[in-house]
């Protein structure tokens, strides 16, 4: 068990690096003129098919559903897969890489208060402190040096960042009830949650930016979608997926912020954006909480 628990929490710490690439990425996207609910839906597209051949080679066992888990796993896909595969390429838009990805990383916090709710998972101390010590990150890394916090920080760009968080938070809270409870296969949920994001993501489309810009994309943003979709979110989000067995939410959410060190170094190379003095600091306390929960005792019971 506790060979387990640590090859799942090099898979977490994995996951973080590769969501660290999406970031630059994303941004770069957003200098070609990209449509980001193109970007969202072609990421769910590759995620739904690439999850799906999977299931039908290994478990097709696994696509049986009934009729209200297909409906309770309808409602969670809509904040989830909107706010990750959109929002946060949307917020990108507004802000930089390292306000984004600080402001992101308010999500170890909501999912551990949403612990006490959803997975009816006390957090330890340990837990609580690598929280707050996100937050105390954020709140650093987002202070403005000059004038008000609405004048450095663009409010749309902020509104989708944190609409990004809040979907992250649930990800990883429902992913943790699935492997705890059953009340969905882990990989039922893993595969649904794609397909109904996909209807989302469209729906939103659909009634916003239309289809048409689909056929105007350059090769390099074609690359840079499949990159995304490939590496950053399919390996990415399935071996985060797949560690939640063993890891408790609150722990992975936490962990996952090594992405702040990638994206931060990235975008630094490629856009000439290094990071601001408190945008360091604020990144330096949130790896401090990956320390302090990877040090921690693992409990057993949280584990089962």
């Amino acid at each position: 068990m506790k060979e387990r628990i640590r090859i799942d929490f090099l898979a977490v710490l994995t996951a973080g690096v590769l969501w660290g690439t999406l970031s630059p990425a994303g941004k770069r996207l957003g200098m070609l003129g990209t449509d980001m609910l193109t970007v969202g839906v072609l990421r769910a597209v590759i995620m739904t098919i690439g999850v799906g051949f999977f299931l039908a080679l290994y478990a097709p066992r696994f696509f049986k559903v009934s009729g209200k888990q297909l409906f309770q796993i309808a409602l969670i896909a809509g904040p989830c897969m909107v706010g990750i595969y959109a929002g946060f390429f949307f917020a990108l838009q507004y802000l930089s890489v390292p306000m984004t990805i600080v402001l992101f990383f308010t999500h170890p916090l909501l999912t551990t208060i949403g612990s006490l709710v959803i997975t009816r998972e006390t957090p330890n101390r340990y837990q609580v402190s690598g929280a707050l010590l996100t937050l105390a990150g954020v709140a650093i890394g987002v202070f403005p040096q000059e004038g008000s916090f609405l004048s450095s920080v663009h409010p749309v760009g902020l509104a989708w960042v944190m609409f990004a968080a809040v979907g992250m938070s649930l990800y990883s809270l429902f992913g943790r009830l699935s492997a705890q409870s059953g009340f969905v296969p882990q990989p039922t949920l893993f595969f649904y949650i794609q397909a109904f994001g996909l209807v989302w993501l469209s729906i939103v489309k659909t009634f916003g930016t239309g289809w048409g810009n689909i056929l105007l994309l350059s090769l390099q943003q074609v690359g840079l979608i499949l990159y995304v979709g490939l590496i950053g979110s399919l390996l990415g989000y399935s071996i985060y997926f797949y560690s939640l067995r063993t890891i408790q939410a609150s722990t992975a959410s936490i962990v996952s912020s090594i992405e702040i060190v990638t994206a931060f170094a990235l975008s630094a190379i490629m856009f000439g954006q290094p990071p601001a003095l408190q945008e360091m600091v604020g990144a330096m306390l949130i790896i401090l909480a990956i320390v302090l929960v990877s040090r921690k005792k693992k409990n057993p019971r949280a584990a089962r």
